[in-house]
């Protein structure tokens, strides 16, 4: 018990710091690298409950490792909120975002429900008896719905950059911008030294805002390239 609960602190502070470092954005995932690593856990799991049925693993590893696996998620997206909460903080207020129900009210409930559930995992409120296993995932499930707290469904226009889902793209590497149907813009931006792009919907009595606020910037940036 000591020592899954050593290794579960160890994981967690470990996990904590990569979450935080931002390692892996959600634009980066794609459905390969989603169900090659589904895969890979799919066969370690079988993996193990093979050696345990075989008695070659005993309850007390096959524990560890479990309680150890939710520690390590429990960093990954407790870092990441973090990360993330100090970069909306610092990117200034918010110039522009199409605000809706689905788009401001669902995450929240989604995440709030995730917190709720995480504690009733974890039985912090009804059992006096904790087992590393169990608040481990009970915590593992609270940190991913405050890391969805951080998470926005829309494109978040600030005064230091726009915010897409989990990251940043600074005034700097916005290139340009287009209607790409009568009310969806297009964004063009500079990632990583490639040209990518995103799609937003904008309600058509808000688009002469948004116009003026992107004219505005692109000629910021005409000016600094000037000076």
């Amino acid at each position: 018990m000591i020592w899954t609960i050593i290794t579960a602190i160890i994981t967690s502070i470990i996990s904590t710091w990569l979450g935080y470092r931002r390692l892996i954005y959600l634009h980066q995932l794609s459905v390969r690298n989603v169900l090659f690593t589904a895969i890979i856990a799919l066969l370690i799991y079988s993996a193990m409950l093979f050696l345990f049925k075989m008695e070659l693993m005993t309850e007390a590893i096959a524990g560890t490792i479990i309680a150890n696996v939710y520690a390590s998620i429990f960093g990954f997206f407790a870092g990441s909120a973090i990360d993330q909460y100090q970069t909306r903080a610092n990117s200034g207020d918010v110039l522009y975002i199409n605000r809706t129900f689905i788009s401001e009210y669902l995450p929240v409930i989604i995440a709030s429900g995730l917190i709720l559930l995480g504690l009733f995992r974890s039985s912090l409120f009804t059992n006096p008896v904790l087992t590393p296993i169990r608040l481990t995932s009970g915590l593992s499930l609270m940190a991913i719905g405050i890391w969805g707290y951080t998470i926005r469904m829309v494109p978040e226009f600030r005064k230091k950059g726009i915010i897409l889902i989990d990251s940043l793209i600074d005034w700097e590497d916005f290139l340009g911008y287009k209607w790409y149907t009568e009310d969806v813009l297009e964004i063009e931006y500079l990632y990583d030294d490639t040209i990518r792009s995103f799609k937003t919907l904008i309600p058509s009595e808000e688009q002469m805002k948004v116009e003026t606020m992107l004219a505005l910037k692109m000629k910021e940036k005409v000016e600094e390239k000037d000076n």
